[in-house]
Parts: C-alpha cells; structure tokens; sequence
C-alpha cells in the first residue's frame, strides 16, 4: 500500500502536479516513515508554488535525515529561511551550499549586517495604492497599453468554458485582461481582452511595442487550440507567442521561433527595451527545475529574435530570475530569489555603469515584503507603476507612486559634450547658448560653453532630443539627437560661420550690404516666360537656396528688384515687373522667412543690362536676360 502511494506521488510530481503530489507525500510523511527524497520532493511541492513556509517545514526535516543531500536543497532551504525573516541562519545553510558545490563562498552577502542597510537606503520611497479590481482569484503583471490602458493575467473565469484548472497549483487558467487607468492611478473597467489572445489554457505576462500594432505574450505550448507536450514526459512548457492589433482585436497569433522558444524548455514574461530593439524573456533552458533566468536578444528587420544571449551573473544567480521590465530610461527591473532580499521573490532594479557591468539594488520596503513580489512596471512620465504580490494570500494587484528615484551611486544619463571653435581661426568660442529641446520641439533648458568654448550636460536616455547652437553674428546650428543608451556618450562640436560668410563651392565668402546674392551664391539667373509673371520649375530649386540663406541668417534681409525686356509699352512691362517682384517675394514668405524681410520692387525695362533697348533687334535669349530677378542684401538694424 505504501510503495503503491509513493508510486502515485511520483507519478504526480512528475507531472508537475505538485497540488496533488504534495497531498499524497504529506499522507506518507505523516506515517512517521518518510525518506529524505519523500521530504526533499514534499518541500518542493510547496516551494514550487510559493508557500515557503510550508517548504521551509520539510526542508528542515530533509536536513534532520543523515542521507547524501543534494546541494540544490541546501540553496533552496535558506531561500525558506529568509522569508521566515531567519536571515542569519539562511547565511549558514547557504556557506554549506557552496561548500558542498565547491563555487565562490558569496553567502556573506546574506548576512543581514551585509545587505539590511543597503535595502534600508532605497527604502521609504514608494506610496501605495488601492487597486478595487483585485478578486478572489489570482491577478498579476502590469503591461502598459497606451496612454490609460494596463494589461494583467487573472485566473477568474469569464465564462463557462473556462473552467479547465491546471495541475501546478490546481488554479483556473490564466487569460489576458484590461483595465482603465484613473488619473489617481486606480483602475477600472476590467475586461477580457479582445481577440485569439486568450484561450482554456494559460496566457499571461503581455507587452506592446510603442506603436501599438505588435503585442508579446507567454502561452502554454499549444497547436489548434490542443494543449502541447513535450515528447520525453507529459509535460505543458510555457512559450512566448506574437499577436497583431487588426481591427481592435488581437490576432494572427505566431510562436516565435527556435532559440526563443522549444518543446524542451518554457520561455515566457517577454519584455521590449524602450527603442523596441532588444527581446528580454525567462527561460528555464540548463537550469534545475524551478529556476529561471534572463535572457535578452535583438530583434531584426526580418522579424525574428537573434543574438539571444543570457544576461550575466550579475543579474542572474543559483536562484529564480523572472518578470523582467524595462522602463523608458533603460533600467532593467526584474524579480529574483537569488539575490539578497526581504521574502521570497523580491524586486530589483538594475543599471550599467561605465564599465558596461549590471549594478543591481533591491527597492526597500513597500514594493517588497517577506512574500513574492514580482511584475513591476511604472510609467515614467508620472511616477506611478503596479507591482504583484502574494502578501495577502492570492496574487494580487499593487499600485503605487514612486516619491523619488532609485539611487545606483551613479549618474545614468547619457552625457552630450563638445568644443566650439571659430570655423576658420579655430579659436574657442565662449557663450554659445546651446539649447536642449524635446522629441515635441518643447525646449527643456539651455546651456553656455565656458571661456574654453566646452560645454557638457546630460540628457534623459532613449528620448529623441533637438539641440540648437546659436549666438549673436554667428549661424545658428541645429542637431537632431537620436535616442541615447543610459551612460553613452556622445561628443558634437558643430561647426559655427560668421553669419556673415558663406561657403561657396568650397570658398569663404564675404557678404556685404547692397550685394547681389545671384552673384555670391553663383546662382542660375531667375528668369522668367515672355510676358509672364509665374516662377518656373527651373528657377525655384536657385529661390530654395536663398531661402536657406535667409532662414540661417535673422540679420540679413532682402529686396528684390524684377526687370523685364524691352518689347510692349513702358507702363505694362513696368506693372509686369512689380508682379514679378511679388511673385518672387511670395515664393519666399511661403518657405518660411518672415514677410517683414522681404520686400519687392519693379523696374520695368528703365534697367536693361544690354543693347536690346526699343528698336533694337536682339535674339530670344539676348531679351531674356533682361526679364530678371536681383537679390540685394540689406542689413537689419
């Protein structure tokens, strides 16, 4: 009878039906007759699905037995030990895990005089607030959708169909649901979301590329709505799947490929970095069972997921790393039980420094307790984010605000700096105002270079900024900056001309006041059709150059003077003159120079340039080169 139980409570543990398997080895246990392994596979039954308390019980029984313990036991009894607050003696569990293994001692790290005060510093800096969509069932993850949309997995049943529990933790399937975002942070009108998205078997931890087409989402490994297994054991892995948004639903679901996802391993909690570039996700790949780790790839033109690579081990260690985000600065959230912290699955923040190594700190209290706390996200344009724990019983839904910003003893802003010289002398140019502005032409604020003409400020990472240059009887200066890497530095030295110059086919010019700048600028002649005032395709390319001239150069306006021939009678070919002259100066405005700077005068034939006067007999082109257009310069007081 007893090895018949025992058989039953491997069979189930196997499956992964650890509800059922931890039922039928505490009934063994409880006979007073147990082994280590009944004891080792009874506190994995309940480590597994998070009651750490429960395990921490068998565990120790495990380590009263005097069998060969595995190793991996001893890692994850001092996990049990600190989320019953036994820090200490976590620390010495863990010194004889790594003595048994034979890696670096790092359980120092676990003493609570090491990492207590650590947690202490980023501490204090969170408000909680009430989330009323929380029910009796399970609800988690925190997906952004949009301006006032959150996307979360709840286990509640939408409807009859939807009754399938799985064999984990004997729960309701997960489906994807939304919910309104108040402007105090609560949310509302929760929903099941639209589309092939959600189906009887689980499907959860959601995120949308910014534009809002292409969402990333764990399911369970099935094919035409059949659940999938593995072919060595009946076993349901988790993979990361594609939808697109059609018509207000999600649909054309796509399981990404081969290295992301296998039937020999779970992949899922997919997250995107704020330029949409980089894939990070979970995966249990050569890991022990219930360990898990990060893993970041590119993701390419061709729509698949390459260069997949594990994030150090700064990042992931002996233990559970999951529920990866990434906020619009670039820092990298993640839960772990591996590293130092207050419970079970606590929430870290990590950043690179200058030397491209991950530092990583725990949040502090508020975000994390003694339970798991995972599945953070926060919308950096207010502050407020959702976090999930299982602190009341269930996995719950936490909304918060964050009061102040974690600190990682180092500046993560990328850094923009220069040197501005003089374009001919190559002497420093001090006070040169450069102004910063946003990806909406917003300015942010402005900076001056010192008597050396540097200059070096620091910008928000991965936004798209505009950077003017500009100081008095220089050409302002205008730079696009893409969208820089936390800690990248970019160096702009712009070149800056005496507003006063220009470059002429590789040559300095002087600009005077009375100039004519169809001659600075070496310009094709603007002419125009016999007893037309239109300007011509050909002459508008030679208008857009002075265009750009005039718009670099505020101080510097103009007056246009327009001629005809000599053929027709004085007092039309002087009003065709003045239409020129308002044409031309029409063209100009509409390009964007202030009217104010441009005015336009007619001359009828009083100002020809050759013999063609009345009389005359000159050919077609001799008279066209009288029906033209002067550009003079005048100065602005």
């Amino acid at each position: 009878m007893q090895n018949k139980r025992l058989q039953k409570a491997n069979e189930a543990y196997n499956q992964f039906a650890f509800v059922e398997a931890g039922k039928l080895y505490k009934r063994i246990a409880n006979k007073g007759n147990a082994s280590a392994n009944v004891y080792a596979r009874l506190g994995d039954s309940y480590y597994y699905n998070s009651n750490y308390l429960e395990a921490l019980k068998w565990y120790a029984k495990l380590m009263e037995t005097r069998g060969d313990i595995a190793p991996e036991y001893y890692f994850r009894y001092a996990q049990t030990l600190k989320t019953a607050e036994k820090y200490s003696e976590a620390a010495t569990i863990l010194k004889k895990y790594y003595l048994k293994t034979g890696k670096r001692d790092m359980s120092d790290s676990w003493l609570p005089e090491n990492f207590m005060s650590k947690i202490k510093e980023q501490s204090g800096r969170y408000t909680l607030n009430n989330v009323t969509i929380n029910s009796s069932s399970s609800e988690f993850g925190a997906a952004f959708w949009g301006e006032d949309k959150l996307l979360y997995a709840t286990s509640k049943n939408s409807s009859s169909v939807l009754t399938q529990k799985n064999s984990w933790d004997n729960r309701s399937y997960f489906n994807i649901y939304s919910a309104t975002i108040t402007p105090d942070g609560g949310l509302v009108k929760p929903k099941i979301l639209k589309g092939d998205v959600n189906s009887k078997f689980h499907h959860s931890t959601p995120v949308i590329t910014k534009d809002g087409k292409t969402m990333y989402f764990t399911g369970s490994n099935y094919m035409a709505k059949k659940l999938g297994r593995s072919k060595k054991l009946e076993i349901n892995y988790l993979k990361i799947y594609k939808a697109h948004y059609i018509d207000n639903q999600w649909k054309n679901i796509e399981e990404l490929p081969y290295p992301v996802n296998s039937d020999g391993f779970s992949s899922g909690h997919p997250a995107l970095s704020p330029d949409d570039k980089e894939l990070y996700f979970v995966s249990d790949r050569n890991n022990e069972m219930g360990n898990s780790d990060i893993y970041v790839g590119s993701i390419t033109e061709a729509d698949g997921i390459s260069d997949i690579r594990l994030l150090g081990s700064e990042i992931n260690t002996l233990g559970r790393e999951t529920y990866p985000f990434i906020d619009a600065s670039g820092t990298l959230y993640f839960s772990s039980n591996g590293h130092p912290g207050l419970g079970g699955l606590d929430v870290f923040a990590a950043a690179k420094d200058e030397e491209g190594i991950y530092k990583v700190v725990n949040l502090g209290d508020g975000v994390n307790s003694a339970y798991d706390d995972f599945a953070y996200g926060i919308n950096r344009e207010n502050q407020k984010g959702y976090f999930s724990s299982n602190r009341e019983g269930n996995d719950d839904l936490y909304g918060f605000t964050e009061k102040s910003p974690v600190n990682f003893s180092f500046d993560i802003k990328p850094t923009i700096s220069g040197t501005m010289k003089d374009s001919i002398t190559g002497a420093p140019i001090a006070g040169v105002t450069i102004e910063v502005y946003d990806s909406e032409f917003n300015k942010i604020t402005s900076y001056l270079t010192d008597n050396e003409g540097k200059y070096s400020f620091s910008i928000e990472p991965f936004q798209k900024h505009t950077l003017v240059y500009k100081k008095v009887g220089l050409i302002e200066e205008t730079v696009s900056i893409p969208m820089l890497q936390q800690l990248e530095k970019r160096v702009i030295s712009p070149d800056l001309y005496d507003e006063m110059e220009i470059n002429v086919a590789n040559v300095r010019v002087r600009l005077n006041e009375g100039d004519d700048l169809t001659k600075k600028l070496k310009l094709e002649p603007i002419y125009f059709d016999y007893e037309g005032f239109q300007i011509r395709e050909s002459s508008k390319e030679e208008l857009d150059k002075i265009v750009k001239l005039l718009l670099a150069r505020p101080n510097i306006s103009l007056r246009v003077n327009s001629h005809t021939d000599s053929r027709g009678r004085d007092e039309f070919n002087m009003r065709l003159s003045k239409q020129r002259a308002a044409a031309t100066v029409e063209y100009i405005v509409k390009a964007g120079v202030a009217k104010e700077r441009v005015t336009g005068e007619g001359f009828g034939e009083t100002m020809l340039i050759n013999h063609c006067i009345n009389g005359v007999k000159c050919s077609e082109k001799d008279h066209e080169l009288n029906r033209r257009s002067e550009f003079i310069i005048i100065f602005n007081k």
